[in-house]
């Protein structure tokens, strides 16, 4: 039996926290803000080394779930979901129909996809149960398949933002990237950097996948410990947030910071702290939207459309150049730049959900 109890979070609409202890579900979602439509966010397991850590982390993601849909004006809001555990080691489908019930309790206010720990696949078992999610495997039904390589892509369109603000050209040849994280994000950016141009420096815990990308892609490989110094043009986090603190800052010898991870900033303030070091960092919830985009474009009117979400991502690069160009008039950092304009569309409900939701069983 599943046990939810809700927990009062100032700042957040909803947050609630679910048990199953027969099932090992023990799960964490937040809705923070949902002025503009359902919150959508991924659903991420793992192992946390406590519950507060997990709490603290689907707080911040969901956070940056508002301002990443505000900013798109795909018409959702901002959550997020968290489950402590290891995915290769909890996942069943009675796991994920239990936690589908869960999803199903917040009526609809929330909708979810696959993230850190979960795949298409566990979204398709999950559906079984409820209509609350996006991602599915490609050919199930309004299913897209994993939206990875659309962060990819637009992760790699705002890099090239950051080359044409820095060194006022958008071409990669040459340039020196380093990539934390050579996953489900991290491997298709190498592989977008290498075809055109770039010089490649990965980090990741799993030997097999960096033998792989250092033969496919002519990449140096680094321990993860330091991969953060290695002196390049640009840093590109693509694994678990946080990376961005009092401590990896100084230790820093790249020119501006671009990946897929979520909350790479450890506290807001080390925007202020990166500006200060003459580091450019691009927002990660405007670089990072490819994926969020392509899920919802599963959701127009007329089905999917991968042309059309390609278009969308493809503008991340405009989006951030244009954000970096304002930054520096109003003498702002990226993120505090980027985030006064989510407040600003939020507050006029610009960008609000006007067309019912697609979704049945």
């Amino acid at each position: 039996m599943t046990v939810i109890e809700e927990i009062h979070i100032p700042g957040f609409e909803k947050v609630i926290e679910a048990k199953n202890p027969s099932l090992g579900l023990h799960a964490f979602i937040a809705l923070h803000n949902t002025t503009l439509g359902p919150a959508l966010g991924g659903t991420r397991i793992y192992s946390y080394p406590t519950k507060e850590a997990a709490l603290t982390d689907v707080l911040r993601l969901a956070q940056g779930m508002t301002y990443k849909s505000a900013l798109t004006k795909v018409g959702f809001g901002g959550g997020k979901a968290v489950i402590i555990g290891d995915h290769k080691k909890i996942k069943s489908q009675e796991f994920l129909f239990a936690y589908a019930d869960v999803i199903n309790s917040l009526g609809g206010n929330y909708i979810t996809a696959e993230d850190i720990g979960t795949t298409t696949d566990d979204v398709a078992i999950m559906r079984q149960r409820t209509p609350y999610v996006v991602g599915l495997p490609f050919g199930q039904g309004l299913g897209s398949g994993d939206p990875s390589p659309f962060t990819a892509w637009g992760v790699y369109r705002g890099i090239q933002a950051v080359a044409a603000f820095l060194f006022g050209s958008p071409s990669l040849a040459g340039k020196k990237i380093a990539i934390q994280g050579i996953g489900k994000v991290g491997k298709p950016l190498a592989e977008f950097l290498f075809w055109n141009g770039a010089k490649l420096v990965v980090a990741d815990m799993d030997p097999a996948a960096l033998t792989q990308v250092s033969k496919l892609y002519g990449a140096e490989i680094v321990p993860p410990s330091e991969i953060h110094k290695v002196p390049c043009d640009i840093f590109a986090p693509c694994a678990m947030g946080g990376i961005l603190n009092d401590v990896t800052i100084p230790e820093m010898q790249c020119k501006a910071v671009a990946g897929s991870a979520n909350n790479q900033l450890l506290s807001e303030h080390h925007a202020d702290v990166m500006k200060k070091h003459g580091i450019l960092y691009a927002p990660d919830y405007v670089i990072n939207a490819g994926g969020l985009i392509n899920v919802c474009h599963e959701l127009l009117p007329g089905g999917y459309d991968a042309t059309s979400s390609r278009i969308l991502t493809d503008k991340i690069e405009d989006s951030l150049l244009k954000l970096f160009q304002k930054a520096e008039e109003d003498n702002l950092t990226p993120s505090q730049e980027a985030i006064n304009l989510a407040h600003l569309y939020l507050d006029q409900k610009i960008g609000k959900r006007e067309i019912p939701l697609r979704l049945a069983l």
